[in-house]
């Protein structure tokens, strides 16, 4: 890999180049170290390839063709800016245009992102060429230039065709097409999804599963395994397995092995210790609002938040209950509460904007018995089925701890919550148990928002629920 600079040398030689301000050795030294370093060869090409497309007039290049003889009133650097663009064939020690390949689209926005494993550029404004974008954190927006445009939702990975096509390997994008762009579509495994002028979201997996929904308009699906086609309108979803697989979590025979051990309280230096959920009696889970059968999530290897206005069906909430037998009889002089964020695949993160949570105590103890298999929104702690707040607990059974924000896009790292309010909480206990409730108190902006999620003591790979104290 070059240094930075001998890049920043190079660029310098190539304006100086185009400019035609090098001396004679200089340009017989950079003939030399270009025809015996391949890697300046391929990035002197770049910048010169780049300072052609971004200074060439079209017209000052017809003109050098057809009337050599007569001079053009233009500054020198257009010149043998132009003449360096209508060359660039001619030039082989210097030019690979394999390293010059057409742009079909502009990363227009980057947000919280993170990259890892991308062919092409990854700053907010570049243009990108046929390639690969991986998205491990965020939300990135692409233009392609026939006016197409697509949201990755982090985690995603996507292949840029051309202006018209782009394959989701995996993950969720959010596409919206304008006229000017009818018939654009992405591909997948096992479908591709060709847009008549519409928004519609799409997500798929490494295993093919897809889903397609449509916001706006139509769209037509194309099913590889049977050629069949279908068309869904405004609304409509077609689930090939993407739903239920992300809904209903399942573990894997080959999982690591959960490291928090149940029956160990593990010392964190400097007076600290640290609970898990997964020790003694202690729990985690989460309720859904839905005139559905209740479901039992106590298994789930994460536990989902959400508030939705549109969707009142949709709401849940977080429910966790550490165990504090092992400090009865002290008294807690400092406390913080530490949540992981979990990628929770439902939902769309475009349509949530920056998040704010609420964190509660539950105040009346008689509930804190409540059982993480049992557990629904019929029956659930400091909770009203058909108060018109379903996001929110019952106000006169809890104490608010503290709040904390989420990015938009944000599907990783660490929450934590710290101060009086929850010291005083802990203090108050009479029952070896605390329980907290997990609140979204910002609303989804558009029909199926993302679903936040955090890991519970049942995820393999992911820090469950911890309560830090210290104590006297």
């Amino acid at each position: 890999m070059m240094k930075p600079s001998d890049q920043w040398q190079l660029l310098e030689l190539a304006e100086r180049y185009v400019e035609g301000r090098l001396s004679e050795a200089e340009t017989q030294a950079l003939d030399e170290r270009l025809r015996t370093d391949a890697a300046a060869l391929a990035f002197f090409a770049k910048a010169l390839h780049q300072h052609a497309e971004l200074c060439f007039d079209q017209g000052l290049g017809h003109e050098l063709t057809t009337a050599p003889a007569t001079p053009v009133n233009r500054p020198w650097r257009y010149i043998a800016t132009a003449a360096a663009a209508a060359c660039i064939t001619l030039l082989g020690g210097w030019f690979l245009m394999d390293h010059a390949k057409p742009t079909v689209a502009t990363l227009t926005q980057a947000k919280q992102c993170q990259w890892a494993g991308s062919s092409l550029p990854t700053v907010q404004g570049a243009r990108l060429s046929p390639g690969t974008l991986e998205l491990i954190e965020g939300l990135a927006t692409l233009r392609f230039d026939s006016g197409a445009e697509i949201i990755m939702e982090a985690p995603a990975t996507v292949e840029v065709l051309d202006a018209m096509n782009c394959r989701l390997k995996r993950g969720t994008v959010v596409a919206d097409v304008p006229p000017s762009a009818h018939g654009f579509s992405i591909d997948t495994t096992q479908a591709k999804v060709v847009d008549w002028g519409t928004r519609f979201g799409l997500s798929t997996g490494d295993n093919g599963n897809y889903m397609v929904q449509v916001l706006e308009g139509r769209v037509d699906v194309n099913q590889k395994a049977t050629a069949e086609v279908k068309q869904l309108h405004k609304g409509q979803t077609d689930d090939h397995g993407w739903f239920k697989s992300r809904l209903n979590p399942e573990t894997t025979a080959d999982a690591e092995p959960n490291r928090w051990q149940p029956n160990m309280i593990m010392d964190g230096g400097g007076g600290w210790q640290i609970i898990s959920t997964a020790f003694g009696h202690g729990k985690d889970s989460y309720i859904q609002s839905s005139s559905k059968p209740a479901r039992d999530f106590g298994s789930d290897p994460f536990f989902r938040v959400k508030y939705s206005s549109i969707q009142p069906d949709l709401n849940r909430k977080g429910y966790l209950a550490f165990d504090l037998s092992k400090f009865a009889g002290r008294k807690f002089e400092d406390a913080e509460l530490v949540l992981t964020i979990e990628p929770s695949d439902l939902g769309f993160a475009s349509m949530v904007p920056d998040s704010t949570f609420a964190v509660y105590g539950l105040t009346d103890e008689s509930e804190d018995s409540w059982e993480e298999n049992g557990l629904t929104w019929q029956h659930a702690p400091a909770h009203d089925p058909n108060q018109p707040e379903k996001h929110l607990p019952v106000a006169a059974k809890v104490k608010l701890l503290g709040r904390f924000d989420i990015p938009q896009g944000a599907n990783r790292g660490t929450r934590t919550l710290r101060g009086e309010a929850l010291r005083d909480f802990l203090n108050t206990d009479t029952n070896g148990i605390a329980t907290f409730i997990l609140c979204r108190e910002t609303d989804e902006t558009g029909r199926g928002g993302l679903v936040h999620a955090f890991a519970t003591k049942e995820s393999s790979g992911k820090t469950p629920p911890l309560l830090r104290v210290k104590a006297k």
